[in-house]
């Protein structure tokens, strides 16, 4: 008696572990494999809709790149109504000349500074003060040296805007096969399709040579000699 007593106890205890287990078992969080937890983007929100892989900024676009500068218009110079001229200084007394053959290349847009530009050449036999004994000299090898030197030349490496239709042109000058670096001011208006624009830059004749022998320094001449462009010009279409 007391021995089957026993036994069921055994059987019981048994039993109740085994409940136990199950009950454990029942309570127990799933496995992490299978837990689902809703990110915080897409935490409360309806079923079926779609939560996005990006967040949303609300910072400023990205400004959009530069358009690439087209190339600025051809000017066509009017030489008719257009000038390149000099002026110098003769024992204490001004006199005047011009040249009479000249070319101009000039490209040009106020808005558009990056891509204009311009080329002068100058036929240096052309020029002509009126007097005689002066025309008879400048071409000489004292002076212009034009059988050697025939051309002149100046050519823009750069061109910036200075005030409200005035610029500044950074340039090269060649005389006698010597080059100089100068920058130029210079004024523009444009009305339509017509440009006028003056300029007027001061050379030391002795830069480039001009002037050898007795007229050096000092000499009857003055070193500084003004070189004044009035140009009328037409927008090319």
């Amino acid at each position: 008696m007391k021995r089957t007593l026993l036994a069921i106890l055994v059987l019981l205890a048994v039993g109740l572990a085994a409940v136990a287990a199950v009950l454990r078992l029942n309570h127990a969080s799933p496995p992490a494999s299978a837990i689902q937890t809703p990110s915080a983007a897409g935490a409360g929100r309806p079923r079926g809709s779609v939560a996005s892989s990006t967040s949303v900024s609300t910072a400023a676009p990205a400004p959009e790149p530069p358009e690439t500068h087209r190339a600025a218009p051809i000017w066509i110079v009017d030489k008719a109504a257009s000038r390149l001229s000099f002026r110098g200084v003769m024992n204490g007394e001004p006199f005047d000349g011009v040249f009479r053959d000249w070319d101009a290349q000039i490209a040009f847009d106020p808005k558009n500074l990056a891509t204009s530009r311009a080329t002068f050449t100058v036929q240096t036999a052309s020029a002509l003060t009126g007097v005689p004994i002066k025309d008879q000299a400048l071409p000489n090898s004292e002076w212009l040296a034009s059988a050697a030197y025939p051309q002149a030349t100046l050519v823009t490496r750069q061109i910036t805007a200075s005030g409200p239709n005035r610029f500044q042109a950074a340039a090269v000058v060649h005389i006698r096969g010597i080059a100089w670096r100068t920058s130029i001011p210079f004024v523009i208006s444009i009305s339509h399709d017509v440009g006028r624009m003056q300029a007027t830059m001061t050379v030391d004749r002795r830069t480039f040579g001009i002037g050898e022998g007795p007229f050096r320094s000092p000499a009857p001449v003055e070193p500084s000699v003004q070189v004044t462009m009035k140009l009328l010009a037409r927008r090319s279409r």
